[in-house]
């Protein structure tokens, strides 16, 4: 088992790409679902199994982290991007049906659960750091890093967007008409857990 310091976990669109990025600007060489000398930003991580994308050779019980950092971004932007773009990869679809139970559910259901229960893959791993890439990152990640890792971590950078993709948005609106009940709430509850205080009109 290879020892490396990072892991950054996530969902597909959910900042994986500009974590890993942040992570370089600090000193730190860490790959975007490929591995790099001080470890690996990568969704797929989540799950005891190779990748399927960039590099399909290495896996995750192969290596042992010092740190797991999970990434999360505005659950309506990450479930619109992910509706919008990454649902319609079947590699990526695919591969997260293996751990998800998707059958049964709308387009729009699908992007959502998806989200939900990849999340809870990853808060059982008892990530060390829960980072919101849309709520300061750079100055959380910077204070971690100089109490954790390195006091003389650098200094903190300012990053712009990293990895975007041009898509329709989908509104809160939208997805909570096109969901079933049980899964709005548990969408709610998701929102309250990482303090994104959106508005679930309960007329």
């Amino acid at each position: 088992m290879k020892k490396k310091k990072f892991l950054v976990l996530g969902h597909p669109r959910s900042g994986t790409g500009f974590t890993a990025e942040l992570l370089r600007q600090f000193g730190y060489n860490v790959g975007h679902e490929s591995m790099g000398v001080d470890g690996i930003s990568s969704w797929m991580f989540a799950v005891d199994e190779y990748q399927v994308f960039i590099d399909p050779k290495i896996r995750r019980p192969d290596f042992d982290f010092d740190y797991i950092i999970m990434c999360v971004r505005n659950p309506v932007d990450m479930i619109s991007s992910v509706y919008y773009t990454e649902n319609l990869s079947p590699f990526s679809l695919n591969f997260r049906k293996k751990y998800v139970n998707l059958d049964g559910l709308n387009n729009i259901e699908v992007a959502v659960k998806s989200v939900l229960e990849w999340y809870r893959l990853i808060e059982l791993q008892r990530p060390h750091l829960k980072l919101r890439i849309d709520r300061d990152p750079e100055l959380k990640l910077h204070a971690f890093l100089k109490r954790f890792v390195n006091p003389q971590t650098a200094p903190i950078p300012k990053l712009g967007k990293v990895n975007t993709r041009k898509h329709n948005e989908l509104s809160l609106e939208v997805i909570i008409e096109h969901c079933n009940p049980a899964l709005r709430e548990e969408l709610e509850v998701f929102c309250h857990l990482y303090e994104y205080r959106l508005s679930f009109n309960r007329q």
